[in-house]
C-alpha cells in the first residue's frame, strides 16, 4: 500500500479506508464475526469497526492495533440505538489465510426516554401542519431513545418551516441528556417559528401569454401565506397544460422584504403547431390510419385548434375542434366541435354530420362535468330500411376516475353516467330519454396479478324506437362489449334476422391477469351481455385466453375468445391497444 493511501487510511474516518480500498486491487478481508445481537445493530458495528475492512495479508501489528479499538467502537455503534452499557467480549484468532475477530455482545438494558419537552412558539403553533411534532410518534416518554429519531425530528421541524415560510425559524434549545447509570434520556427542543412570510410580487418573465391566463394556474398571489406545495402544485399544472416548453417557479428568499417573499416565474414557449400520423389495428376497426394537425396557441389567450382525421375499415371521418379555457384553464373549458364521420359495420351503415358545443368543468377534484348540446343529421341503413333522422341533442355528463398509474394501474376505478335526450319541440324528428353509464376496477391480488372488471348499462325511453339512427342505439359485441362476437352483432333483430339494435343495455365482464416474464402478461376472462328491448334479456357469454405486453405507448391485448351459446360457436381474435380505466 502506498504511503499517501496509508496516512489518508490513518488520518480519516472508517469509510475514506473503504474508499481507499476500493481503489486498490481487491484482496480477502478479515472475518468478523458477531453474535448476540439483531441484523440491525451488527450492520451498524461492521460499519464503524476498521478491523472488519483490513486485508488478510496486513501487517500482524497492524491487525493488532485495530483490534484494540475494537470495543471502543463497538459501544459507539451502539449509543445511537440507545444502549451504553454493553457488555462484549472479543477474541481474536489467525486462521490459515487470514485473521477472524469474534465478538460476544449482550447490549444491555437500552436507555430510554424520561422527560421529553418539545415547544413549537410563535405563530406556527397555531399552525395545524405542526400539530404532529407536539406528540411525535417515536421521541415521545417512554420509548427507546434513537438518536436518528430525534435528528429526524430536528431536520424535519425545519424543513416544514421552510416550506410553510417561516424563514426565520430557529432552535432556542436542543439537546439530548443522556444518564447511562440510570438508564434515563432527557430531551429539550425549543422552536420558535418566527413570523410567517406571505408570497410577494409575482414576476412573470414571458411575452406570448396573457399574463391573466398564465396567473389562472397558480393557487396564490401576492399576500396569500407562503406554502411551498402550492409552488409544487403551479409547476404541475404548468407542465400539463402543454403551453410550455421551459418553467421556472422560484421563490427569491434572498429578496424577502417585509416578510414577504417575490417569486419569478420564468416561462419559454412549446413549438406551437404539431403534426401527428399514426397507424393501428384492432379487430373492431380493423386496420386504422390517422392524421392530426394542433395548433396549441391560436392566440395569446390560449385558445386551441385540433383537426383529426382517421381512416379504418369500419369508420372513416374528420373532427375539428377549437377550445377555449375559461376561469380555471386547469379544469374549465367551453369547445365548439364539428365532425363528418362514415360508420359501416356488419349490422347497419351510418352516416353522419355532427355540430356542437361543449362546457367541461372539474367539480370536485375526481369529477369531470361536461354540458354538451350537438346537432346530428343522420343518414342510415339498418335492417331493411333507410331512413335520416335530423337530432338536436343536449345532454350532461358525469366522469370520475381515481388510480394510483395511469397506464398500468395496480389499484383503480373509474366510472360515469350521460344522460342526453332530444325533443320534437326542439327541432328533432323524434322524441327520447336515454341513460348511460359504466365502470370499470382495477386491483392487484398480488404483486404479479391483477384482476380487471367492467359493466356497462344503458336504458332509452321513447315512442318510436324505429325513428332513432344507430347512433342512438344500443349494440353489444366487440373488442369493449362482449368478447368472442363481432362488434356491434349483438341485439335485438328484425323479423329478417338483421340486427337492429335495442332500447336497452347491460354488459358486465371479470378478467384475472399474472405475469408472466418481464412485461408479459397471461390473462383469463369471461365476458356477458346483450343490448335488448324492454326486460327481455337474451345474454350471449363469451370466456377465453389473452396476452397482454406492456408496450412503450400502452398495454397491447391480445384475446382469442370463444362464444359461450348463441349459434355462431368459432373462435374469435380480439386485439386492442389502450388504457385499462
Amino acid at each position: 500500500m502506498s504511503t499517501f493511501v496509508q496516512n489518508l487510511v490513518d488520518r480519516q474516518r472508517p469509510g475514506v479506508f473503504v474508499l481507499a480500498c476500493l481503489l486498490l486491487p481487491s484482496e480477502g478481508v478479515a472475518d468478523l464475526q458477531i453474535n448476540g445481537i439483531d441484523d440491525e445493530l451488527a450492520r451498524n458495528i461492521r460499519s464503524y469497526v476498521t478491523l472488519a475492512t483490513e486485508a488478510c495479508d496486513a501487517e500482524p501489528w497492524r491487525i493488532r492495533r485495530r483490534f484494540r479499538t475494537i470495543e471502543t467502537e463497538v459501544k459507539s455503534a451502539l449509543e445511537p440505538y440507545g444502549y451504553y452499557s454493553p457488555v462484549i467480549k472479543s477474541s481474536l484468532d489467525q486462521t490459515d489465510d487470514c485473521w477472524r475477530a469474534t465478538l460476544e455482545i449482550d447490549a444491555g438494558k437500552p436507555v430510554n426516554l424520561r422527560n421529553v419537552d418539545i415547544t413549537v412558539s410563535g405563530p406556527a403553533y397555531d399552525d395545524p401542519a405542526f400539530a404532529g411534532f407536539l406528540s411525535p410518534k417515536h421521541v415521545i416518554a417512554g420509548a427507546q431513545l434513537r438518536h436518528a429519531d430525534y435528528e429526524l425530528l430536528k431536520k424535519s421541524l425545519h424543513v416544514q418551516a421552510a416550506e410553510r415560510g417561516y424563514l426565520e425559524a430557529e432552535f432556542t434549545r436542543n439537546a439530548v441528556d443522556v444518564w447511562p447509570e440510570e438508564y434515563a434520556a432527557d430531551v429539550s427542543l425549543n422552536f420558535v417559528s418566527g413570523p410567517r412570510y406571505d408570497f410577494g410580487a409575482i414576476r412573470q418573465e414571458q411575452a406570448f401569454l396573457d399574463p391573466d391566463l398564465v396567473a389562472a394556474y397558480l393557487d396564490f398571489e401576492s399576500g396569500t401565506p407562503f406554502d411551498s406545495q402550492l409552488l409544487a402544485r403551479a409547476y404541475s399544472d404548468l407542465s400539463a397544460s402543454g403551453y410550455f416548453r421551459r418553467i421556472e417557479l422560484l421563490p427569491e428568499t434572498e429578496q424577502a422584504q417585509d416578510n414577504r417573499v417575490p417569486i419569478r416565474l420564468q416561462l419559454e414557449p412549446a413549438n406551437r403547431i404539431e403534426y401527428t400520423i399514426g397507424a393501428g389495428f384492432s379487430t373492431d376497426m380493423g386496420p386504422r390510419a390517422r392524421a392530426g394537425y394542433h395548433n396549441r396557441r391560436i392566440n395569446d389567450k390560449g385558445h386551441r385548434l385540433n383537426i383529426d382525421t382517421s381512416i379504418a375499415a369500419v369508420i372513416q371521418g374528420i373532427t375539428a375542434e377549437y377550445r377555449k379555457p375559461l376561469a380555471d384553464p386547469r379544469s374549465e373549458w367551453m369547445s365548439y366541435t364539428a365532425a363528418l364521420t362514415s360508420e359501416d359495420t356488419d349490422t347497419f351503415n351510418n352516416d353522419t354530420a355532427r355540430f356542437g358545443l361543449r362546457r367541461s368543468k372539474r367539480v370536485r377534484p375526481e369529477w369531470m362535468r361536461t354540458l354538451s348540446l350537438d346537432f346530428h343529421y343522420d343518414r342510415f341503413d339498418i335492417g331493411d330500411e333507410t331512413d335520416s333522422s335530423t337530432l338536436m341533442l343536449p345532454a350532461i355528463a358525469f366522469d370520475h376516475r381515481r388510480s394510483d398509474r395511469q397506464i398500468f394501474p395496480t389499484r383503480g376505478r373509474r366510472f360515469g353516467f350521460e344522460v342526453r335526450g332530444s325533443g320534437r319541440t326542439i327541432g328533432s324528428d323524434t322524441s327520447f330519454l336515454q341513460l348511460s353509464a359504466w365502470a370499470r376496477w382495477v386491483r392487484s391480488i398480488t404483486d404479479n396479478s391483477r384482476v380487471l372488471a367492467r359493466a356497462s348499462f344503458g336504458v332509452t325511453s321513447t315512442s318510436d324506437f324505429d325513428e332513432l339512427p344507430p347512433s342512438a342505439r344500443f349494440f353489444a359485441g366487440g373488442d369493449e362489449s362482449v368478447r368472442g362476437f363481432g362488434y356491434n352483432t349483438l341485439g335485438p333483430e328484425d323479423v329478417d334476422g338483421n340486427v337492429i339494435g335495442g332500447d336497452n343495455l347491460l354488459v358486465a365482464s371479470i378478467e384475472y391477469e399474472h405475469r408472466l416474464r418481464g412485461d408479459w402478461y397471461g390473462a383469463v376472462f369471461v365476458d356477458a351481455g346483450n343490448a335488448f328491448n324492454g326486460t327481455d334479456v337474451d345474454p350471449a357469454a363469451g370466456a377465453g385466453l389473452g396476452i397482454k405486453w406492456l408496450s412503450p405507448v400502452g398495454p397491447l391485448r391480445i384475446y382469442l375468445a370463444h362464444p359461450l351459446n348463441k349459434v355462431d360457436r368459432s373462435v374469435r381474435l380480439h386485439v386492442r391497444l389502450g388504457a385499462d380505466l
